[in-house]
């Protein structure tokens, strides 16, 4: 009897200490400060959507959610961080696939295995970027752009300052069988300023930026990255329209969490993100912001940065990216 005793209260403390070990949702989630990381700095577009969601998030909740701008190696600071918080839903990523998918191809020692580390909760907008050309230039479409860089038998010049300009160049250059050469820039404005003044032939831009240009009327936005149209640039065509197989690399603005953080805590987040994208007013900002809005799962967000992996291993290696 004795050594029954023994065992069971054995079998007692082992599940006791499994308990403590696995993260525990409480009902009353969230039940102190939660914390945003954000791998950009305060004031530019990724914050500025950032804070509308932490702002939504507490009035939905009642709790403070705040955003942390991680800055630094291009996002991995904030990926790094997250990993490393505690799984209870009270440390969350703001991040595009770009950071999560394209950083695992481009960067050779990342502290983090997003795969393993991190957790997608749900996506809500994709914010494209967009071809664009000379304003007073006779190309038109994509087609003639096509046709003017092969008239330059290689000699036609692109311009980038980002690694998701220069894969969505490489893709649209592989799929349309043509050559150009490549000018690296320190930032988008600089490139588009030479676009605009005939410096350079063509540069892939973000959207918001660019909208901004083609307002003023100092450039010509010829396509989307986006698989779908912008609902910002209705009359602006795709680049899948042309064949070109750039979508899936597009960046795909989500919220994530640390591994193991329990599935009550995901579930909720995923339905307060997903009501408050629904909502008009947050479908009205994200299309000022130049984002699309999207609704997903956890499950499809899962899917969706599985494809996002594979597409950047393949637009790393044919844009010929050395891992930094």
């Amino acid at each position: 009897m004795t050594g029954a005793v023994t065992r069971l209260a054995g079998i007692g403390l082992i599940v006791a200490g499994a308990a403590l070990a696995a993260p525990v949702a409480r009902a009353d989630y969230p039940d102190k400060t939660v914390k945003i990381m954000l791998g950009f700095a305060a004031g530019g577009g990724a914050d500025i959507l950032a804070r509308w969601y932490a702002d939504k998030l507490q009035q939905t909740t009642g709790a403070t959610f705040i955003v942390e701008n991680k800055v630094g190696a291009s996002g991995n600071l904030a990926l790094d961080a997250t990993a490393k918080a505690r799984p209870d839903g009270h440390t969350l990523l703001f991040a595009s696939t770009v950071t999560t998918a394209g950083n695992t191809h481009v960067f050779k020692n990342l502290p983090v295995d997003v795969t393993k580390d991190l957790v997608p909760i749900t996506y809500f907008g994709e914010t494209p970027f967009v071809l664009v050309v000379a304003p007073h230039s006779p190309i038109n479409s994509v087609a003639d752009l096509t046709a003017h860089i092969r008239s330059k038998g290689g000699k036609a010049t692109f311009g980038w300052a980002t690694t998701s300009a220069i894969a969505s160049t490489a893709l649209y250059l592989a799929s349309a069988g043509v050559e150009a050469t490549p000018v690296g820039y320190k930032a988008t404005a600089t490139a588009v300023t030479d676009v605009t003044a005939g410096q350079i032939d063509f540069a892939f831009a973000d959207i918001v930026f660019a909208t901004g240009q083609a307002r003023q009327g100092r450039v010509k936005i010829l396509a989307v990255t986006s698989e779908e149209r912008s609902p910002g640039l209705p009359d602006v065509p795709s680049l899948k329209d042309y064949g070109v197989p750039t979508g899936e690399i597009t960046p795909l603005w989500g919220v994530w969490a640390p591994a193991r953080t329990p599935r009550e805590v995901i579930d909720k987040l995923a339905k307060w993100v997903n009501d408050i994208t629904a909502m008009p007013a947050t479908r009205e900002f994200l299309i000022m912001q130049g984002a699309t809005p999207k609704i997903g799962s956890p499950e499809d967000y899962r899917k969706r940065f599985e494809t996002a992996m594979k597409a950047w291993s393949r637009a790393v290696s044919i844009a010929k990216i050395e891992p930094q």
